[in-house]
């Protein structure tokens, strides 16, 4: 009877897990998004755990609310920075003058048009002057922007409870950090207890230097970026790097993207204020720069940073990142690291008498 409890226990759980993923997949991600930010909070509030004045000291519940109270007062910080930045882009999105677009660049237009015409590309008959400035006023019209925040508005809601949902959660993972622990354990053969207290144990470690790492790598091309855009003197620095800094969390095609959305934001910029001559020396210093901070980090941030925190070889995550992402796009290649770092801990620890697990 024991031998079949114990059997059935494991897959009851997981059949019960996977119908939580299944039926309420929203649930799961507020749960996951939580137990990232418990382990991000975790140092802080031990560390807050441990001040004490005299017989005075704060307990699990103060202590949890201490550190959320400081996570958010950094988030808020981030937005306080960013939504000026991005109101700022707006403004001057919504002032670019498209007929002087036009003017400005109506002789290298033609030549092209004349080319496109010569190689049977386009007709005779069609107007491409027409054409595009009617292209970009269909870009920079403020109605397009308008449907935008419409559409954010109507899922404001949806946002709120899961805001609210996410922050609950947190608080009582910091102030128990045990929750987890002890879920696992419910589901645990009893024979394998041992086992599973060492995979859970690891799986912390791991996840938490490798998240505090991917933050120190995030923040580190933040600066090497607006470095490099403040010495060219590229208008609105800040905010490309952010949104660069922010777009390496994705695997090697992260660095293209944030550097399509500077160059973007660059051409903005300057179609915003009129110097059109600016457009092609600019672009070409942020595509630069993006390159001179992509190569400093993958050859010498990411390295340090992967081998300190999840132990793998540059290789081994680079190929494990190409499959992630064969498999499961975008969000297969950013969550290919942790996973694959989980599915190494429990390997060693179930399947250890291989040679090649090590």
């Amino acid at each position: 009877m024991n031998k079949i409890k114990a059997f059935i226990k494991p897959i009851a759980g997981l059949l019960a897990v996977g119908l939580l993923i299944y039926f309420f997949p929203d649930i799961f991600l507020y749960f996951t998004i939580a137990i990232v930010l418990s382990m991000l909070g975790r140092p802080l509030c031990e560390l807050i755990k441990k001040f004490h004045i005299k017989k005075f000291h704060l307990g699990d519940s103060l202590s949890a609310v201490v550190t959320m109270f400081a996570m958010f007062l950094i988030f808020s910080l981030i937005f306080l920075i960013i939504i000026p930045l991005v109101n700022k882009e707006i403004l001057i999105l919504s002032k670019i003058d498209t007929k002087a677009i036009v003017d400005y660049f109506e002789q290298p237009l033609k030549d092209i048009y004349d080319f496109l015409i010569q190689y049977n590309i386009i007709r005779p008959e069609e107007d491409i002057l027409k054409m595009i400035e009617g292209k970009l006023y269909s870009i920079v019209n403020w109605d397009n922007f308008s449907s935008i925040l419409e559409s954010f508005v109507s899922k404001t809601s949806s946002l709120v409870v899961g805001a609210f949902s996410t922050i609950f959660l947190t608080f009582f993972l910091l102030q128990d950090p045990k929750i987890v622990h002890n879920i696992f354990m419910a589901i645990t053969p009893d024979e394998q207890t041992s086992r599973m207290n060492n995979i859970l144990h690891d799986s912390r470690v791991m996840l938490t230097r490798y998240l505090f790492g991917l933050l120190s790598e995030v923040l580190c091309m933040m600066i090497l970026i607006f470095l490099g855009l403040t010495v060219f003197g590229i208008e609105n620095a800040l905010i490309i790097a952010v949104i660069g800094g922010l777009m390496n969390i994705i695997p090697y095609l992260g660095p293209l993207m944030g550097c399509i959305v500077g160059v973007i934001i660059g051409i903005i910029s300057n179609l915003g204020i009129g110097t059109y001559g600016m457009i092609l020396p600019n672009t070409l210093e942020i595509i630069g720069v993006f390159v001179a901070a992509n190569l400093i980090d993958n050859f010498i941030l990411q390295p340090t940073i992967y081998s300190k925190s999840v132990f793998a070889h540059p290789i081994e995550i680079f190929l494990v990142i190409l499959m992630a992402g064969n498999i499961g796009g975008v969000v297969g290649m950013i969550i290919a690291i942790p996973s694959y770092t989980l599915i190494r801990i429990i390997a060693r620890q179930l399947l250890s008498e291989f040679k090649f697990i090590e």
